[in-house]
């Protein structure tokens, strides 16, 4: 283990010791994010339902930068605390902290899964922040350049001290027990609560995308970690002059923010809202467009390449094929058509939305 990591796990859980020594459980859900400074759609609502229930809810947010070590300090110090005395504690994406720190644990499942401990005090909920598989992640990249090495994912202990990881369909089950490193009978498809929002927002989507008279197609690429990777939707912005001239519709361009060091969306965007087209690349947000009745195309001239790195769970190419371009001629073309194989949209982000929809509180509940 890299020295700075077995210091910082070694103080972690001095201090989570401490802490837990003179703090009592308590009917508390503690949700947590170092991605974002306010709580996302999920968040508020999953807040919502444990307060219904008679349980205290805690936000504990911040888009945290390293770089700023006192504000740092200080947010790992409170996060601790919070861990030492709630029963829950919810995640949308990998916590250091709640990776290093040891937890009071079931005993292990028969699994040769990399994170195999069941926290029980508290019990930990991973409610990851995107809808489906679309492209591989966490530990279905190791050893590629948009991943990490499996040493590095090892010795951070990176998606460790998960209870119970929440996907958004069966069909992602088994991908998402790949990216988290733990048995597939504890990840469960439960229908997140962004679902019913984004379904209840599809009129007023259409009516704003009517709105605005000439069609609007909202470009939207996938997060690049590696800058080495291709970024075609990069190079298209380059020249988009030229692009958005051969193109009867006005172009809005939406790259990742976490990009640009930006804290990560945590609900739908305007853009998202008002557009009439979206083009995007592995994003996950083509699962939110259907949802808002809104057609989607895949401009992925790298696929050969992103094939292998970071790799795909779901191929645009091979799922529908109908929805690809390579080229920048061929999205133009798409762009312009006059008619939109829907049949083939659905089946592609079927996997996605086949959960049922027990309230994830009550499901949190009868697992404790």
């Amino acid at each position: 283990m890299r020295p700075y990591v077995k210091v910082s796990r070694i103080v972690f859980n001095a201090v989570y010791r401490m802490r837990c020594a003179r703090a009592e459980r308590r009917d508390e859900a503690v949700f947590l994010s170092r991605q974002t400074d306010s709580p996302s759609y999920d968040f508020s609502e999953l807040a919502r339902e444990f307060e219904e229930r008679g349980w205290k809810v805690t936000m504990h947010l911040k888009k945290v930068r390293v770089r700023n070590l006192p504000a740092y300090v200080r947010h790992v110090l409170v996060e601790i605390g919070l861990l030492a005395r709630c029963r829950v504690a919810v995640l949308d994406r990998y916590d250091p902290v709640v990776s290093l720190l040891d937890f009071e644990c079931d005993a292990p499942c028969e699994s040769d899964a990399v994170n195999c401990e069941f926290p029980s005090r508290p019990l930990v909920l991973q409610l990851w922040h995107a809808f489906g598989a679309f492209k591989k992640f966490g530990y279905q990249t190791n050893d590629t350049p948009e991943g990490h090495s499996f040493d590095f994912m090892r010795d951070y202990k990176i998606h460790r001290n998960y209870s119970w990881v929440v996907c958004s369909g069966e069909g992602c089950r088994a991908a998402f027990a790949e990216a988290f490193a733990c048995p597939v009978e504890r990840v469960v498809a439960l229908r997140r609560p962004e679902y019913a929002e984004l379904v209840a927002l599809r009129e007023d989507a259409r009516n704003r995308a009517k709105a605005h008279g000439r069609r609007k197609v909202l470009m939207a690429p996938t997060l690049r970690i590696n800058d080495e990777s291709a970024h075609p939707f990069r190079e298209l912005y380059e020249h988009r002059a030229e692009f958005e001239g051969g193109i009867d519709a006005d172009v809005v361009w939406a790259f990742h923010p976490l990009e640009d060091g930006l804290p990560a969306p945590g609900n739908v965007s305007d853009a998202l809202l008002d557009c009439d087209v979206v083009v995007t690349d592995y994003s996950s947000l083509v699962y939110e467009a259907y949802l808002l009745g809104k057609p989607a195309y895949f401009y992925v001239p790298d696929i050969d390449s992103y094939r292998v790195s970071p790799g795909v769970n779901f191929d645009p190419v091979e799922l529908a094929p109908a929805l690809c371009a390579t080229t920048e001629s061929e999205l133009a073309g798409l762009i312009a058509a006059g008619c939109y194989p829907t049949e083939e949209f659905e089946a592609f982000v079927a996997h996605a939305f086949d959960a049922p929809e027990t309230p994830i509180a009550d499901f949190v509940l009868s697992k404790l």
